[in-house]
């Protein structure tokens, strides 16, 4: 090797070496971008139905009539509050009644149990029925049946949606909002 091929070799710079140096970095910052982008989109979920349209349930109809604070509801109908309902709510939430209205379009029926549906809040976080009326119901064909559902929701909670039998999602609106804590 002469004097002229060395210093042409010596000063070539390592290509290679620059080349590694950026590849884990690169390919780190795709997999992370892969796995951010999956769970956005996985997420996802179907709009939920308006208040007062109705929404697919095995065997029927769903349809949120109204959605009201339950002390409200209370004083407008004149009821006694049922004894499970009668002890004290944790400061920053309500109660909440959700009036149900389910009807059987299909011959065998639909079979309503109050402990198929939640409220989802904002984020993902459910709220169970902490009481209702009925809480079970068979229903024939062309029957319609009123449920009450109460649930404890945040004073602050926003994008309340309903949750049901057959994946059915019926949105709440603003209404339940009490401005305070309390029944």
């Amino acid at each position: 090797m002469t004097t002229q091929e060395a210093t042409a070799v010596a000063d070539t710079p390592p290509v290679r070496r620059k080349r590694r140096r950026w590849m884990l970095p690169a390919l780190f910052l795709v997999a992370i971008l892969l796995v951010l982008g999956r769970g956005v989109f996985s997420t996802e979920q179907e709009p939920s139905t308006m208040l007062g349209a109705s929404g697919s349930v095995p065997g029927g109809l769903a349809r949120l009539n109204g959605v009201m604070p339950y002390t409200q509801f209370v004083a407008q109908e004149g009821r006694d509050v049922p004894a499970e309902l009668g002890g004290d709510v944790p400061n920053g939430a309500h109660l909440v009644i959700v009036l149900l209205e389910l009807t059987a379009m299909e011959s065998e029926g639909l079979r309503f149990d109050a402990d198929d549906y939640v409220v989802e809040r904002l984020g993902g976080r459910t709220s169970q029925v902490v009481w209702a009326s009925p809480s079970e119901a068979p229903l024939a064909q062309n029957e319609t049946i009123q449920a009450e559902l109460v649930f404890e929701v945040p004073d602050k909670a926003l994008e309340l949606t309903l949750e049901g039998a057959g994946d059915v999602r019926l949105s709440m609106g603003t209404e339940h909002h009490s401005g305070g804590s309390g029944r």
